[in-house]
């Protein structure tokens, strides 16, 4: 009788489970207070439901998960070395949680239902983020005094609407008819959005980037000539003719005036981060093969600068400085793991996960995504719903094993 009701304890425990990662998905876009909730939530139901016991399976079957936990095992390690406080080190390991979500998630994500509602919310509360963008654009609310166009800043937009734009653009190109016209009028309105709404670079950096994706994903050599002509003429045209491109513009002159040792002449946001990152090999220089330690890199930083900074605004600089090699190794292996497995998937999944890899290392290169709340959790989540695929290939493998061997 308890090994019964212990089962059906499991079972409602993991049905519960799919629901609420569904409600964190949505959370992650709009509440950072409810997403921290909810995923010490999910972290107890997947205890409660056993999952913890098919943890082996999961690794194996998905070695992205593998991974992930093996990266945040080496921040865990490198939090007893070097001389940061042990309050920073604990702080830092805080920050790098969500690593430990991918392989707790992906038991939810696993069962097919689950995972298209999953994919559902994603679209439901992407569409939310833009039309929302649009409203505060021209003052319809606000959250805020300053009435921004963001649910959250900037960047964080930038990242979430490009990657929204290259999901809807291979809706789009498999879609028909009314279907396929809306679509490609939400591709429209982010594109509007991204390039004359939204501030930030990095949201277009990251778009250019996943069109090209795209292009080599569904066309031929000539396709992807073509689409690289269309989009070159085009960013060309917006550079050329709109004022909305004048924070590009000073991207370029930023990072040419600090090259040509004036930086002086740098904007506040590029020229902090080339000194970041020129301090950054500094510390990586000195420590390379373990780095400074977890949670060192503003002390470390403090002392060969003179400046204060929490971070570098560089996820490689950022594991490199507190890890060293060791460290980003396992980070390239974390990012060399997705593009190998990506392969694997069923073709939709295979191109969407391929997406997420190359947004996570568009970011990585002038964001710390990973050591930010949002960034992180969302790219965790995409990782998780995109590779929970393979589990489920291996539950229908192992289904049909049973019933052969049972017939």
């Amino acid at each position: 009788m308890k090994i019964t009701e212990l089962a059906k304890t499991h079972i409602t425990a993991s049905q519960i489970g799919t629901y609420v990662v569904i409600l964190f998905l949505v959370s992650i876009y709009f509440s950072t207070a409810l997403a921290i909730v909810l995923s010490a939530v999910i972290a107890l139901l997947w205890a409660v439901s056993g999952q913890y016991k098919q943890i082996a399976d999961t690794l194996k079957n998905c070695p992205v998960a593998l991974w992930s936990l093996l990266l945040f095992a080496c921040f865990l390690v490198g939090s007893y070395h070097g001389d940061a406080p042990r309050s920073d080190a604990v702080a830092m390991l805080k920050k790098y949680r969500e690593l430990l979500f991918i392989p707790l998630l992906l038991p939810f994500l696993a069962e097919e239902r689950t995972n298209r509602w999953a994919w559902n919310a994603f679209i439901i509360a992407s569409v939310v983020t833009l039309i929302g963008s649009q409203m505060m654009s021209i003052k319809l609310f606000c959250l805020e005094s300053q009435c921004l166009p963001y649910f959250k800043s900037y960047i964080t937009h930038g990242i979430l609407i490009a990657f929204f734009a290259f999901f809807i653009t291979h809706k789009a190109v498999d879609s028909k008819g009314t279907t396929r016209i809306l679509y490609f009028a939400t591709l429209l309105l982010c594109l509007y959005n991204l390039f004359f709404i939204a501030d930030g670079r990095l949201g277009k950096l990251i778009f250019i980037a996943l069109m090209l994706l795209f292009a080599t994903q569904r066309f031929s050599k000539k396709g992807v000539l073509l689409a690289v002509v269309v989009m070159t003429v085009l960013l060309a045209g917006f550079i050329n003719f709109s004022d909305k491109a004048a924070r590009i513009k000073g991207g370029v002159a930023s990072v040419s005036a600090y090259l040509h040792a004036h930086p002086e002449q740098s904007e506040q946001s590029m020229g902090d981060r080339l000194t970041f990152w020129k301090y950054s090999l500094k510390l990586i220089a000195e420590k390379p093969l373990f780095g400074q330690g977890t949670g060192n890199f503003s002390k470390s930083y403090q002392r060969v600068s003179g400046q204060e900074a929490n971070n570098p605004h560089n996820e490689f600089f950022l594991i490199g400085t507190q890890l060293g090699a060791v460290g980003l190794l396992f980070y390239l292996g974390f990012l060399g793991s997705q593009a190998v497995y990506a392969k694997t998937l069923p073709a939709h999944d295979k191109w969407l996960a391929q997406g997420v890899l190359v947004t996570l290392i568009v970011t990585s290169s002038l964001n710390s995504p990973l050591l930010d709340h949002t960034e992180g959790h969302w790219f965790t989540m995409m990782i998780a719903l995109c590779f929970a695929a393979r589990i489920q290939a291996e539950r229908v493998d192992s289904l049909l094993a049973t019933q052969c061997a049972n017939h």
